[in-house]
C-alpha cells in the first residue's frame, strides 16, 4: 500500500474549514500575548489645587485696620460714615487711589498656594527663613461684629515668574504665599495715604531752568534753541534738552510729610539742599473758544516754581520741599536733578540756524573774509501776485546780500554753502584741561534777534583742530574741513 504524505493529506481538508481553523488559532495567540502583556504605569491625574481664601469677607463690614510695616509707625484706618479714615486725623484728606487699592486686597483675598501645614524646626522651617520672624508687615481686620483676623506677610519667594509672598494668618500654623500685587498696599507708610496735589508742569512752556548747589545748570530759552548761560555758555542739544523737559513734566511725589512751617526741615536735609531748582515758566496766552464759536484769550503772567531736594531717604527716594509742603519722592522720579551734567547738554553741531532765523554770517579763514546779510522776503507769483499756500499764508523767498554790496547776490548759492557749515560737527571730546591759547585760524559768527553765536578754530594738533563756541572749547574736528568751506561765494 502506497504511504500518503503529509502535504497530500492537507489537500484533503476543505478549504473554508482549513481557513477556519488559522483565525481561531490567531486569536488565541493574540489573547494569549495580551494576557501576558508587561502591564502600563498609567499617572495620577494631578488634583486640582484647594482655593484657599485668606480674607473673604465684604469691606463694608470691616471696622478698622492695623497696619504695621517693619520699618515705619504703624497706623489704623477706621470708618466714618461709611468710608475709611485715620485714627487721630480724621478730618485728614486720603488719597482715593490709594484706598481703593487697599479695599481690593483687604476684600477677598486669595493664596495662590499652600506651602506647608505646618513649620518643622528640625528641618530649619522656622518663620524666620520666610521673613516672618519678624513679619515684614502686619495687618490686622476688625469687622463690626467683633471678629478680627491678622495677616502676617514676610519675604518674597524665589519664583521669578509670578512675584509672591509669604504669608500666615495668625494663630494658624500653614505656611502659604500670596501676589505680590496683592499685598503691596500693606507696605504703604501712613505718610503715602494723605492726599495732595502733584505738580502739574508743562516743560514746554518752561523758558528758564536755573539749578543750583551740588549741581550748577543755568539754561534759557531762545526761538534758535535752548541757550546754556551757567556753568558756562554754550547752545544745547535739542534732543537731550526736550528729554530734561519730558523729565520735568512727569516729576511726582511719593508721599506728603507735612507742611513745612510745622516740621524740623533739617532732618530731611532741606534747611541747607543739595540741590535748589528754580523753573520759570514763561509769559503765555491761552486761546479757547466759545461755545457760540467765539474766540477768547487769556492771559497767563510769568510763574516760578522752586523745588529743593534734600537728603536720600534710605528707600531709594529723596526728600524734596515743593509749594511748601515737605514730600518723600523717588530717585527714578527726581533724582536726576542730583546727577545732570552740564556737558552732557552741549549742542555738537553748533551751526544750527534755521536760514529764516538767520540775519548775518560772519566768515574769516587766512585771507577769506565774507560776511552776508540774509532775509526773507515775500515770494511773487509769475502774476506778480504775491504766494499764498493752500492755508491762505503768505510763502517767502530768502534773499542774500554781500556786504558792501548794492544787489542780493545768488540766494542758491548761499543756501548751498551754508548747508555745508551746517555739517560742522564736534569728532570727539578735547580734555578737560585743555586751554585756549593763541589767535583762531577761522571764525563764523551766526547773528539773528535773539543771540550771536561765535565759532573759532584752534590747531589742536597735526590733524585736528579745537572747536570753541562762544570762547569754550569741548570738541577737536578735523581740521580739513575748513578746507571744505573755504570757497565760500
Amino acid at each position: 500500500m502506497e504511504k500518503v504524505s503529509k502535504k497530500r493529506s492537507l489537500r484533503g481538508v476543505k478549504g473554508k474549514t482549513a481557513l477556519l481553523l488559522l483565525l481561531c488559532a490567531c486569536v488565541a495567540a493574540g489573547a494569549a500575548a495580551w494576557a501576558l502583556r508587561p502591564r502600563a504605569i498609567v499617572p495620577a491625574l494631578p488634583e486640582t489645587p484647594e482655593t484657599h481664601l485668606l480674607l473673604s469677607r465684604p469691606v463694608e463690614e470691616i471696622a478698622s485696620l492695623l497696619i504695621s510695616p517693619l520699618d515705619a509707625l504703624p497706623y489704623t484706618l477706621e470708618r466714618y460714615d461709611g468710608a475709611f479714615a485715620l485714627k487721630g486725623q480724621e478730618n485728614v484728606r486720603l488719597r482715593q487711589e490709594a484706598l481703593e487699592e487697599l479695599e481690593l486686597s483687604v476684600g477677598v483675598l486669595p493664596a495662590e498656594r499652600l506651602v506647608l501645614d505646618a513649620m518643622n524646626p528640625e528641618q530649619g522651617l522656622v518663620p524666620a527663613a520666610f521673613g516672618l520672624d519678624p513679619a515684614q508687615t502686619k495687618v490686622k481686620i476688625t469687622y463690626q461684629d467683633g471678629e478680627d483676623r491678622e495677616l502676617l506677610i514676610g519675604g518674597e519667594t524665589p519664583n521669578q515668574d509670578t512675584p509672591t509672598r509669604y504669608c500666615m494668618v495668625a494663630g494658624d500654623e500653614r505656611l502659604y504665599t500670596i501676589l505680590t500685587s496683592d499685598s503691596d498696599s500693606f507696605f504703604h507708610e501712613m505718610d503715602y495715604l494723605r492726599d495732595f496735589a502733584q505738580p502739574a508742569l508743562d516743560g514746554s512752556l518752561l523758558g528758564r531752568v536755573d539749578v543750583t548747589g551740588k549741581v550748577t545748570l543755568s539754561a534759557r530759552y531762545t526761538p534758535t534753541g535752548w541757550q546754556m548761560e551757567a556753568p558756562f555758555s554754550y547752545p544745547m542739544s535739542p534732543s537731550r534738552m526736550n528729554y530734561l523737559l519730558s523729565q520735568i513734566s512727569g516729576m511726582a511725589f511719593e508721599a506728603l510729610l507735612g507742611e513745612a512751617g510745622e516740621m524740623d526741615l533739617s532732618l530731611y536735609g532741606l534747611e541747607e539742599p543739595e540741590v535748589t531748582v528754580r523753573l520759570t515758566q514763561a509769559a503765555t496766552v491761552l486761546r479757547s473758544q466759545t461755545n457760540d464759536g467765539l474766540e477768547v484769550a487769556f492771559p497767563i503772567p510769568e510763574k516760578t516754581y522752586e523745588l529743593l531736594l534734600g537728603r536720600d531717604t534710605e528707600k531709594s527716594g529723596v526728600y524734596v520741599l515743593w509749594n511748601g509742603q515737605v514730600f518723600k519722592a523717588s530717585n527714578f522720579l527726581l533724582g536726576f536733578w542730583k546727577t545732570l551734567d552740564p556737558r552732557d547738554f552741549a549742542l555738537t553741531t553748533p551751526v544750527n540756524f534755521p536760514v529764516n532765523q538767520l540775519d548775518t554770517v560772519e566768515f574769516s579763514c587766512g585771507k577769506v573774509k565774507r560776511q552776508y546779510e540774509v532775509r526773507m522776503v515775500e515770494s511773487i507769483t509769475q502774476n506778480n501776485q504775491i504766494a499764498v499756500d493752500e492755508y491762505g499764508r503768505i510763502l517767502y523767498d530768502m534773499a542774500v546780500r554781500k556786504a558792501g554790496h548794492t544787489q542780493d547776490m545768488d540766494a542758491q548759492r548761499f543756501a548751498s554753502w551754508y548747508t555745508l557749515l551746517s555739517t560742522l560737527s564736534g569728532d570727539g571730546e578735547l580734555p578737560e584741561s585743555y586751554a585756549l591759547s593763541g589767535e583762531p585760524e577761522a571764525v563764523i559768527v551766526l547773528k539773528n534777534s535773539a543771540l550771536t553765536r561765535t565759532i573759532q578754530f584752534y590747531p589742536f594738533d597735526a590733524l585736528h583742530d579745537a572747536l570753541a563756541v562762544d570762547g569754550v572749547a569741548l570738541y577737536y574736528v578735523q581740521r580739513d574741513w575748513l578746507e571744505r568751506v573755504m570757497e565760500a561765494p
